[in-house]
């Protein structure tokens, strides 16, 4: 069996909004994106549905703030209500992020986080079957845009969770 080598190409993100700014951190290779309303609220974003909810309730945890896990089926009237209270970490899924609107409100209303999953790591987190790997690309296709637009901080999630729960809390208090 021949091996197959796969390149890897770094991708630039431009961000269209003035009350956002770039900020380069000596000793990391990350870009950070500021901004969101100072009500103590966090919201959370990942396609590794498991690593989202872990990192949310350690979070609210660390902070001694509360903790909630939205579910696709509580729909806009709940995300509307819990971006109106402050100081909560919350766990959103995935579809919250398509709607304009929503992604405005919680930009508006908290920081909001994307932890950026890769395909080999998802994938890892899958059976690693042929039909695990089309829904993986189906997902980075359908979502990542639409959280990449949402996220005042981006969180590589290619490092231990202790790593990424820091990171996520260095990103907070910015």
């Amino acid at each position: 069996m021949a091996k197959e080598y796969i390149e890897m190409t770094d991708i630039e993100y431009v961000v269209d909004e003035q009350e956002k700014r770039s900020v380069y951190v000596p000793g990391m290779a990350k870009d950070m994106l500021i901004g969101g309303r100072d009500s103590g609220n966090v919201f959370i974003f990942c396609l590794n549905d498991e690593l989202r909810k872990s990192i949310a309730a350690k979070v609210a945890e660390k902070l001694g703030r509360k903790y909630l896990v939205v579910s696709r089926s509580d729909g806009n009237p709940v995300l509307e209500k819990v971006a109106r209270d402050d100081n909560q970490i919350v766990s959103l899924p995935r579809g919250a992020a398509k709607s304009e609107k929503v992604r405005q409100m919680l930009k508006d209303n908290g920081k909001v986080i994307f932890i950026m999953c890769d395909f080999m790591s998802l994938l890892n987190a899958s059976d690693g079957s042929e039909d695990a790997r089309e829904q993986i690309s189906l997902m980075l296709n359908r979502f990542e845009p639409s959280f990449m637009e949402a996220a005042h901080h981006i969180v590589r999630s290619d490092q231990s969770e202790e790593e990424i729960l820091q990171d996520v809390l260095n990103k907070i208090a910015i």
